[in-house]
């Protein structure tokens, strides 16, 4: 009796612990897979990044030397990849839209981090964080956004230093 009830207490975990490794392996392989892409995208540029994250189906990067920074974005259709000089920026900014649900609460709708170029030629640049239509659950974007709005805001404010010493 007592070993039956042993092997039934094990089973009863097994069944609870396997599907849930499956299912942090399988998310760990999908963010890997994400990264070895983009970084196979990049690799003609030939810059070196010092660093770089991955999320749902992003990945930004940033060659500090070089003072670029790299956006790609998987979609079905295309790939969105962007390589962007920031000496060329001259401002960042987050833009967030949040939208009332069905049960009163505010949910974000969009995440974007809008890049203002020098020349007034350029168009401005949106690079998409979160899209509700896209990803059904935030992972972290927000902190995320405003990581590499620092990390940019910092290196325009090198940049501008640079530029007023010479």
């Amino acid at each position: 009796m007592k070993l039956s009830f042993t092997l039934l207490s094990i089973l009863v975990v097994l069944s609870v612990l396997v599907p849930f490794f499956i299912f942090v392996f399988k998310g760990l392989n999908s963010k890997t897979k994400t990264k070895h892409k983009a970084e196979k995208l990049l690799l003609s540029n030939g810059l070196k990044y010092t660093m770089s994250e991955t999320w749902n189906n992003k990945f930004m990067a940033f060659a500090e030397n070089q003072n670029m920074l790299s956006y790609v974005h998987f979609k079905d259709e295309i790939n969105v990849v962007k390589t962007i000089d920031l000496s060329q920026v001259k401002s960042c900014e987050i833009i967030s839209d949040y939208q009332k649900g069905k049960d009163k609460a505010s949910h974000l709708k969009h995440l974007d981090l809008k890049l203002q170029f020098v020349s007034s030629k350029k168009e401005a640049l949106i690079l998409s964080f979160f899209d509700a239509d896209e990803a059904f659950i935030e992972d972290y974007e927000a902190k995320r956004i405003q990581n590499w709005h620092d990390i940019i805001e910092t290196n325009l404010s090198k940049a501008i230093t640079l530029k007023q010493a010479s």
